[in-house]
């Protein structure tokens, strides 16, 4: 049926009804229910070929092409909003009115910890080079960059009593575990909000901190960081989250331990396995006050025990590792707090965002991967409904 349309008496403007009641702009070609729909897609598919071919399936007839302009467009306002809430987080009145919304937000929620997470993964543009023939020709065709990323994590008091109870009391002898259940209890999916960027340590790091702010930092009763060893992590933690409990993933400090165990047993695998699991045990449950008594003895006495430079530099450098971080290495009491020893879910995220933005044959611009990872994140965040709020 074909629209009505004509001249508007007042203005003088040729004009149609149907479009003002679609809420579409001048030479907008979508509503914005449209809009939003086909930006959902591109954001859980893995390409925007896969994106239309989807579309297409519920009968919007639509290609790559026009989808990746729709992208762009609204990822750059979700990338603004993004920007106007870490802005807020840091001017002195934002600052206090995020505080306070956070605390309307959490009113008759309970008690919680916060648990921040830290990490990167590697992901490729095209380089400066790009499409360079022929093939033998020398030329940066492929760029490699870190995307930073971040999550937070609201982790209940409940948790904590949960974390002390005995595990394993509910299961009936004999019965085969449930792997969605812990200790007799099914595990609760906590809400996480993420945060990425193509920057440097100072742009991640404000916007962690405007993202555990409007997420309820200064209500939480206690707030943890847990990350691997990367000292600009650390730098983060300490500038934006003072105060805050420093942990050490506990993958990380066994993958130490370990590579210390195969050196000082020469690679003999069960050797080095009776060596390090006990270490591991007392590490986890009781902290790593004895390992690191441990590897300070082992240092002094080293020239006694006749160990080859190799093991001597390995010791050194493995005790001077776990001395950096020895104040992140209390397990026992994030364990009573019910938080997690591990970085796992900042793992999980990462491979997450490889599956959309690590795809083979997938080759982003700046822009390109920027604006799509602003409306990924809007989504993950729920978020959504503000980058359509001005339009609806």
């Amino acid at each position: 049926m074909p629209a009505i349309y004509g001249r508007d008496r007042k203005s003088g403007r040729m004009v149609m009804p149907l479009r003002k009641q679609l809420r579409l702009q001048d030479y907008q070609s979508m509503s914005p229910i449209l809009e939003d729909r086909l930006c959902h897609v591109a954001t859980n598919t893995t390409s925007y070929e896969r994106a239309a071919e989807t579309a297409k399936l519920f009968g919007i007839s639509t290609d790559d092409s026009q989808i990746q302009r729709l992208v762009q467009r609204m990822g750059k306002r979700a990338e603004a909003q993004v920007e106007q809430r870490v802005s807020r987080a840091f001017d002195p009145k934002g600052n206090k009115e995020m505080i306070h919304e956070a605390k309307l937000e959490l009113r008759g929620k309970g008690a919680f910890s916060m648990v921040l997470m830290l990490d990167g993964t590697m992901l490729r543009r095209r380089g400066e080079n790009w499409g360079l023939k022929p093939a033998s020709a020398p030329g940066e065709r492929v760029a490699w960059h870190e995307l930073k990323a971040g999550l937070v994590i609201r982790i209940p008091a409940s948790a904590a009593l949960d974390a002390s109870k005995p595990q394993d009391t509910a299961m009936a002898p004999g019965a085969p575990a449930d792997p969605k259940r812990k200790g007799g209890r099914k595990r609760k999916k906590l809400p996480k909000y993420y945060v990425a960027s193509d920057g440097g340590p100072e742009v991640i790091g404000r916007r962690l901190y405007a993202e555990a702010l409007r997420r309820g930092l200064e209500q939480a009763k206690r707030v943890y960081v847990i990350a691997d060893g990367a000292v600009w992590i650390w730098r983060l933690a300490e500038e934006h989250f003072p105060g805050s409990v420093g942990e050490l993933d506990f993958y990380h400090a066994s993958e130490h331990l370990w590579a210390l165990a195969r050196v000082l047993h020469d690679g003999k695998e069960e050797a080095a396995r009776a060596w390090v699991a006990p270490l591991l045990q007392n590490l986890k449950y009781r902290g790593g006050g004895e390992l690191l008594s441990l590897l300070e003895e082992l240092l002094k006495t080293s020239e006694k025990k006749k160990l080859s430079a190799e093991q001597h530099e390995s010791l050194a450098r493995e005790a001077t590792y776990f001395h950096n971080h020895k104040s992140r290495l209390d397990y026992p009491r994030a364990k009573r707090d019910g938080v997690p020893l591990g970085s796992g879910s900042m793992e999980s995220a990462c491979s997450q965002l490889q599956g959309r933005f690590k795809c083979p044959g997938q080759f982003w611009s700046r822009l390109g991967e920027r604006y799509l990872l602003a409306l990924d994140l809007a989504r993950r965040n729920r978020d959504w409904g503000e980058i359509w709020a001005q339009v609806a």
